[in-house]
């Protein structure tokens, strides 16, 4: 059963704005159709066929396929062992974007995810927020985020990280969320749960750099932002990306980019 999430904010950037449920017959078969927004499908159990842009495609139980706008497709459920699936779309400014940056890819349509319990709990939230909550479209929103990230590629078993990669991406995590105040390296090593000459150790080896210049390209990446987008000060930009002074920001800046911040925003104007 398909439902609706009404919206009068179609300009939106990123909307949920249908979802559903369904245990199919044998046999039992959607399309061919074309839709005006991304429509993903998520299986829980059984399997079934999806036939879009003239390839064919087998899809089990834990995996997902992905639809994108105006692409005429059909999907079938198995004679023997019928799928029961759910399914959210989404659409708005941002909804390709989004989609491609989650790492999902127009030449790959079928998707594993590494805990389908989570994820089927996941759409199970969706459709109870958006049918009881008064916020219905932001806690709707919220689900769908989260079912992206468990159906991503980048969580694929089979690409699985190494304990490095796992710590090093956890690190670049937490300074990424904190890199506008003073925070530590010693702060990050713990959180990561590695002791701080460990943390160097790895971070050295998958990132080729170390703590501490990992977090200084994450503030000059902000300020670069920054510098392009805005009209702030140079003091301004210093303490929002944890800095004290603009003098400061220019020592930094220079020593990432090889141009100061005053002559790098002109050389952009120019531009």
């Amino acid at each position: 059963m398909s439902e609706e999430v009404r919206s009068d904010h179609g300009t939106d950037d990123l909307y949920v704005c249908q979802f559903g449920e369904e245990a199919c017959r044998p046999g039992h078969s959607f399309g061919p159709a074309t839709r005006d927004h991304v429509l993903i499908h998520f299986v829980a159990s059984g399997k079934g066929f999806l036939y879009c842009q003239g390839q064919s495609f087998t899809v089990e139980a834990g995996q997902g396929f992905l639809i994108y706008p105006g692409e005429e497709c059909l999907y079938q459920a198995d004679d023997r062992q019928p799928w029961h699936y759910a399914w959210v779309g989404y659409r708005g400014r941002k909804a390709l974007q989004l989609t491609s940056e989650a790492g999902f890819r127009t030449d790959q349509r079928v998707y594993t995810a590494f805990d389908p319990d989570a994820a089927w709990r996941t759409l199970e939230n969706l459709r109870t927020d958006a049918r009881t909550l008064r916020l219905t479209r932001l806690a709707a929103l919220g689900s769908l985020l989260r079912f992206l990230s468990l159906l991503a590629p980048a969580n694929d078993p089979n690409a699985a990280s190494s304990p490095a990669r796992l710590h090093c991406d956890r690190a670049i995590w937490f300074l990424e969320g904190r890199y506008d105040r003073d925070v530590s390296i010693q702060e990050t090593a713990d959180f990561v749960g590695l002791s701080r000459s460990h943390l160097y150790r790895v971070m050295m080896e998958e990132c080729g750099c170390s703590p501490k210049e990992m977090l200084l390209r994450i503030r000059m990446r902000h300020a670069e932002k920054m510098l392009l987008d805005t009209a702030l000060t140079l003091d301004e930009i210093a303490l929002r990306v944890g800095l004290c002074t603009g003098a400061q920001l220019g020592v930094c800046f220079k020593a990432v980019y090889g141009i100061s911040p005053g002559k790098y925003r002109k050389s952009a104007a120019r531009h």
